[in-house]
């Protein structure tokens, strides 16, 4: 389930963003043709700042018999303490860590020992950040971004 906010909570100054409107239309693009894969507009139709923890109230209602589980990043792991409600997070899901090629070993604080579970999966180093700025120094994101986002991106005139 992909779920794009509507206002991530470590990015409200960023104005570089895409709008809500425009991340929900490239997140349908980047999983087009994968029917494991679905969008979930859940975020934007709330239409805050959007808290893991609030969204996951919600899909344990729409979801009571299924097990959660939230895929994050490495670098997000590091954070992890400072979100709302670390503690409630970890009850209502199973929490799943991609790690970042640059960084081999994460320090799993002892409060969350054996609630993280790291996934073994090719590593990328790469962020949403580094893509925008790709685009915004004329440096080519082509093979990093699937191409029905690229050429949304270009259409568009994102970025620049």
């Amino acid at each position: 389930l992909w779920m794009p906010a509507a206002t991530p909570p470590h990015k409200q100054d960023e104005r570089d963003l895409a709008s809500t409107e425009q991340r929900l239309a490239m997140t349908r693009l980047a999983i087009e043709g994968n029917d494991r894969f679905e969008v979930s507009n859940i975020e934007i139709r709330r239409g805050e700042v959007s808290f893991t923890v609030d969204t996951l109230r919600t899909l344990k209602e729409e979801y009571s018999d299924t097990q959660l589980s939230l895929l994050i990043g490495g670098d997000s792991l590091e954070q992890f303490a400072t979100w709302r409600e670390p503690d409630a997070i970890l009850e209502m899901s199973q929490l799943l860590v991609y790690r970042r090629a640059s960084s081999e070993d994460y320090v799993v604080p002892e409060w969350i020992a054996g609630r993280v579970m790291f996934i073994d999966a090719p590593k990328l180093d790469l962020s949403s950040t580094e893509l925008r700025e790709r685009i915004q120094s004329s440096r080519s994101v082509r093979y990093l971004v699937p191409k029905a986002v690229l050429e949304y991106i270009e259409t568009n005139g994102m970025y620049i």
